[in-house]
């Protein structure tokens, strides 16, 4: 499990809950990346799951050094931070659970820490083809994927905001996590946004890494992706009480268009009527995904619906906190 004794040069923390067949994926990947294997530990961080994935981790025995934590589940920022205080590295790095990073992925996080002490390099994510066909992919692709393609098609152009900062395919140097305070565990969403408020008022720089690659394995379906938009609204919220000088970056100020904003909020007060219209069109999207107008008929569908529910979501705490 170990290549000699030497201090590894950087620690790859991925915590996981329930998804033993996914994190096997995203480590097989890990475990042949270019670098030497005595440069790299992997510390896996099982949060409270029940499927096994333990016992399947114990089975492993890769070139580089492997070790498992185990814990209570206490969502992904307490998750992050056992992995993270558990690290032997002076540099950390957070990759998901369902991520296949490219085999030069940890050479350049590396690399782009020399010479800085108090920066943090974000890696490109790009959606894995392998991804069951679907609209939540689409979705992410559409969302996320074209993001970090701009990214690279454009590096260094414009300030990178706050709001970027996502902790996946990530890496910084421990000491700063210990600095900042790590994750915040009150957070079950927006926990990387909240972190990197924290870290960018600390005056750390943002570097982002076009080579470092990975492809995210996605088996969300649309169904998850409006739960999430509930979830979202719950931390949006806890954040803006948290940092309400920088809430106006979230969603809660909506859209800037007047018109569309006060309808979206009508539709918001009775979601289940947008519903009973916008959930045939997602799902005539889904079946029939391969033929591009209902692909992209179903995806504006779904994410006018996921507004919709967020804000629905955020209507609802007020009304009761009131």
């Amino acid at each position: 499990m170990e290549s000699g004794t030497k201090q590894p040069d950087i620690s790859v923390i991925i915590p996981t809950f329930n998804r033993r067949e996914i994190v096997a994926r995203t480590l097989a990947k890990i475990f042949t990346q270019s670098l030497d294997p005595f440069r790299y530990e992997v510390i896996v961080v099982v949060d409270g799951s029940t499927d096994g994935t333990a016992t399947m981790l114990r089975s492993l025995h890769p070139d580089c050094r492997l070790r498992i934590i185990e814990q209570v589940n206490r969502g992904l920022a307490g998750a992050r931070n056992t992995g993270y205080k558990a690290a032997i590295a002076e540099l950390v790095l957070f990759l998901d659970d369902d991520m296949l990073s490219e085999p030069e992925l940890l050479a350049a996080h590396i690399d782009a820490h020399q010479g800085q002490t108090r920066s943090v390099a974000f890696g490109a994510l790009f959606l894995s083809e392998d991804s069951p066909p679907g609209l939540a992919a689409e979705c992410f692709r559409r969302e996320i994927g074209a993001f970090h393609l701009e990214q690279r098609r454009n590096p260094g152009g414009g300030a990178w905001h706050p709001s970027y900062c996502v902790f996946s395919n990530t890496s910084l140097p421990r000491n700063l996590l210990e600095e900042v305070g790590g994750f915040d565990e009150a957070f079950r969403m927006r926990e990387d946004f909240e972190l990197g408020i924290r870290l960018f008022r600390m005056g750390v720089s943002p570097i982002y890494l076009g080579n470092a690659i990975a492809h995210q394995y996605y088996v969300k379906g649309a169904t998850d992706l409006i739960r999430n938009a509930e979830e979202f609204a719950d931390a949006d919220l806890l954040f803006a009480r948290k940092h309400p000088e920088v809430q106006g970056h979230l969603r809660l100020q909506m859209e800037k268009n007047r018109l569309k904003d006060h309808l979206r909020g009508v539709a918001a007060i009775w979601p289940a009527v947008s519903d009973v219209i916008l959930t045939p069109l997602w799902r005539l999207g889904d079946a029939l995904f391969k033929f591009s107008l209902f692909r992209d008929l179903g995806v504006r569908a779904l994410q006018l619906q996921r507004g919709i529910h967020w804000q629905h979501r955020i209507l609802e705490i007020r009304k009761r906190e009131s």
